[in-house]
């Protein structure tokens, strides 16, 4: 077994072993790390932007457990919380969008993509464990059994870099994922969260919630559009709903995965970076309104409805074609 991904491959060929000229992953250059930057931006000390290391010591303690009034720089958790959000770095902030279907106004929180992306890539915590170029691992020494454990692995990402012209070009697989949630806690209302991680992160670190390697990026309006009786025109409503908001949320990728951007790390290195949307996970009801096909058929392959699940089976993927026309 190694590293947590299985078996341990006796040949590991990463794509500039394959070609030696390329510059794949390399920085343009260095700057000063976001630790660094950090510190010149809150001030020097030990405890900034808090006054002594009790006054912090408190301060996480009032966070976690409650707060009492001891004579600190903030006399409650409204004053803790500004403190925290305006002088400490943290994820992007989100922008109210108002979404109007048949004269029903609805609302649609969402955080900038990009500004996403770079703090996640941004992460101190995060600067050594990043992959910049894909991989090909075998399992044996004549590289015949190829081994798949992580994104960088797959063919995707060797396939859509060998199609790049740019020698210091990294890709930035952007993983999206949906889930609409009954919350039982609130008289069953429905949050429609969206979230967001990359794939240069290790799957390891994305799993855990803890390493906070997912970023929540959305909430949907979950509204039912009652107020329109037909059931076909309902259906389409609420698909074509979904679409546009999820439209509104990727679109800065659009420039982005095109031109480049220069994205820093966490260790300061600079890289020309293409973020290019590239996985979604969700269930089986997420992936029939994403792929906008009926229920009870297959969302990857044309499979009939009575060979789902049947090794027998097996069909190439759907054009994409028909589905981009649709949209």
């Amino acid at each position: 077994m190694g590293e947590g991904h299985g078996i341990t491959p006796k040949v590991k060929i990463r794509y500039i072993d394959k070609y030696l000229l390329s510059l794949v992953g390399q920085a343009l250059s260095t700057r000063e790390s976001i630790d660094a930057r950090y510190a010149a931006a809150v001030g020097t000390g030990d405890w900034v932007p808090f006054q002594s290391k009790m006054d912090w010591e408190v301060a996480r303690w009032a966070k976690l457990r409650g707060q009492d009034a001891l004579g600190l720089s903030y006399k409650n958790s409204l004053e803790l919380n500004k403190k925290i959000d305006d002088h400490l770095p943290g994820r992007p902030k989100f922008h109210r969008h108002e979404v109007v279907v048949q004269g029903e106004a609805m609302e649609l929180y969402s955080r900038d993509i990009m500004e996403c992306i770079q703090a996640l890539w941004g992460d101190p915590d995060f600067a050594g464990e990043l992959i910049f170029q894909p991989e090909r691992h075998y399992a044996d020494d004549d590289e015949v059994i190829r081994l798949y454990h992580g994104m960088e692995t797959g063919k995707w990402w060797w396939k859509t870099q060998s199609k790049t012209e740019k020698t210091k070009c990294t890709i930035v697989p952007v993983i999206i994922s949906s889930d609409k949630t009954q919350l039982t806690q609130f008289r069953n209302k429905s949050a429609y969260p969206v979230y967001m991680t990359i794939g240069n992160l290790p799957k390891h670190i994305r799993r855990k919630p803890s390493r906070q390697g997912q970023v929540l990026l959305a909430y949907l309006p979950t509204s039912r559009l009652s107020h329109i009786t037909n059931h076909a025109s309902r259906r389409r409503c609420l698909a074509n709903l979904f679409h546009h908001c999820m439209k509104h949320i990727l679109r800065p990728l659009e420039d982005a995965g095109r031109a480049g951007v220069v994205l820093t790390s966490g260790d300061g290195a600079r890289r020309r970076c293409f973020p290019i949307y590239s996985v979604f996970v969700g269930d089986y009801p997420e992936q029939v309104l994403v792929t906008l096909v009926k229920t009870g058929k297959c969302p990857v392959c044309p499979a009939a409805r009575e060979g789902i699940g049947s090794l027998d089976s097996i069909h190439p993927p759907r054009d994409s074609g028909p589905i981009r026309r649709a949209l």
